[in-house]
Order: C-alpha cells, then structure tokens, then sequence
C-alpha cells in the first residue's frame, strides 16, 4: 500500500494506483462517471444484501451540483407543460416552477427549498428546487434508494420517483412522496401506476411513522423487477406488489423534487434534505 498527502488531504492507494481510502472513508476502486468516488466500497442498500457496487450514486459531499449526473428542470417535452426555457413547470397545478437557485449544499448533504419567488415561472408565486438524471442515467430494473429528511410542515410535496424515459406515462413508479395537504404528516405513500387495464390506475399503499414523518432521517428503497416491486422504508418492507412484466418493461430516470401541494398556499421556506441517492442492477 502506497501513502498519498497532498493539502489537508491523505490517501491510500493499493499497488495498481487505487485509491481506497480517503478522510477516513473506503472509497470503491470501481468508480465511473456515474458513481460518486465517497461511496462506501461494497455498499448494500439498507436491510439488504447480494448486490454489487452501485452502478449510480451521489453522496453530495461536494459544494455545487454534479451538472454531468443531474439536470435542474423535467425534460423539455409536451408532456410537462413545459415553459420557455423548457421543463421548470409542470403539468399538475402545483404551485411552483423549478430552476437551479432552489438547490444548495450542505454539512448534511443536497438541499431543495420552495421559497416564496415567481424567478422560475413568472405566473407561479413559488420557485423550488429538483434534480432528474434523465440525460445521464436511465434504466430497466433495479434496486433505487435515497437517504432523505422531509420537510415537517404542511402543504410540501416531496417525492422520489421514476418515470419512463420515453416520456409515454403510465408507468410511474413512485418510490416515496409524501403529500402533507392533509396534515398527513405521518405518512409517506409508494405507488405504481400501470397502463392496464385502465391507463393511470395505480397501486399504492400507506406507511405509518410513530411521529411526524419530518423528524428523522429516513431511507426509502424499491427493489423494480420484471414482474414485482418491492417498497422499503429504512429497511422495512413497505408494499410488495405482483405485477404484469408489460407494464415497466423499459428504461425509466430517477426525480427527485420538492413541490407544493396542488392547488395550496403554502407558507414558505421549508427544505428536503437529501444525503445519498443510489442504484445498483439486479
């Protein structure tokens, strides 16, 4: 093993010139593009285990955003209603538009905040931040997970969810939102929407938290097979649903957003942190 200083900053390589440690981490010797050298070697989702390194990850340890894995708005299709510059509006009369100045860092990882500002789309009165990796990162199956603190305030809408990267909905696998409208802030949902027998049926089922959802730190998981998917929250088994293998048979790309609840006014600022967003193949 070879020792590396350079700054503040040491590492240990192996002999081939790997780093394997770094500040204290054990960084994986097998990182690409699309994978966040912090991620921890041989990292399983949570309660899980027999996957392989993640094929995706980012732990956003870094002061900006990663623009080669995450873009800042929805793809600039018919689909979302999509304004000029093109994808920071969406389609289902929520109350915000999207642009990069809802997104900041830090000690604990990415944050998006709704703020009370019409920058993003000059009719809607808020402004909030999200990240899709629809031009980096699409896929058939796998395991998807994010570590995340919601906001514990009513009338947010956060979510972590996939949509079909050929923007032809349904299918939406939604792999938790939690829709405070309600004050249902004990709650987060998991939901599939299928395209049969009728197109936007969904599937979905309810987790319940001992307290507000927004006062811990939670991971959420789902494990996309051909013909089943299965929801965790922090490891538990959430929903587990038999599905027909027609209904998500094709690539779809990960969002993660921060809305307000549809046709709300909700009383801004409030925040979703993220700390880690991964996917390993099945």
């Amino acid at each position: 093993m070879l020792l590396n200083a350079s700054g503040d900053s040491i590492s240990i390589l192996d002999f081939s010139g790997n780093t394997v440690l770094v500040y204290g981490y054990e960084e994986s010797p097998h990182a690409s593009a699309l994978t966040d050298p912090a991620t921890p070697l041989n990292v399983q989702p949570v309660g899980q285990t027999g996957f392989g390194d993640p094929v995706f990850s980012d732990e956003f340890k870094a002061a900006s955003l990663n623009t080669s894995k995450w873009e800042t708005q929805y793809p600039d299709t018919s689909f979302w209603n999509a304004t000029t510059p093109g994808g920071n509006k969406t389609n289902t009369d929520e109350p915000q538009g999207y642009d990069a100045s809802g997104i900041s860092f830090d000690e604990d990882g990415m944050v998006l905040t709704f703020r009370e500002d019409n920058a993003a789309v000059p009719e809607l009165a808020y402004t909030s931040g999200m990240v899709t990796s629809y031009s980096s990162f699409n896929t058939t199956y796998g395991y998807f997970e994010a570590r995340m603190l919601l906001p514990n305030v009513d009338d947010a809408w956060p979510a972590f969810w996939l949509f079909p990267t050929d923007q032809n909905w349904p299918p939406e696998l939604d792999i938790a939102e939690n829709d405070s409208q309600n004050s249902y802030n004990l709650q987060t949902y998991h939901t599939f929407h299928y395209p049969s027998p009728t197109p936007g049926g969904n599937s979905s089922t309810v987790y319940d938290y001992p307290e507000d959802v927004g006062a811990n730190w939670h991971v959420f998981g789902a494990l996309w097979e051909p013909e089943r998917i299965r929801w965790y929250v922090d490891g538990d088994l959430a929903k587990d649903l038999t599905i027909d293998s027609t209904y998500a048979d094709g690539d779809m790309f990960m969002i993660c957003n921060l809305a307000g609840a549809k046709e709300s006014t909700p009383v801004a600022p409030f925040s979703l942190k993220i700390s880690h967003i991964r996917v390993w193949e099945l």
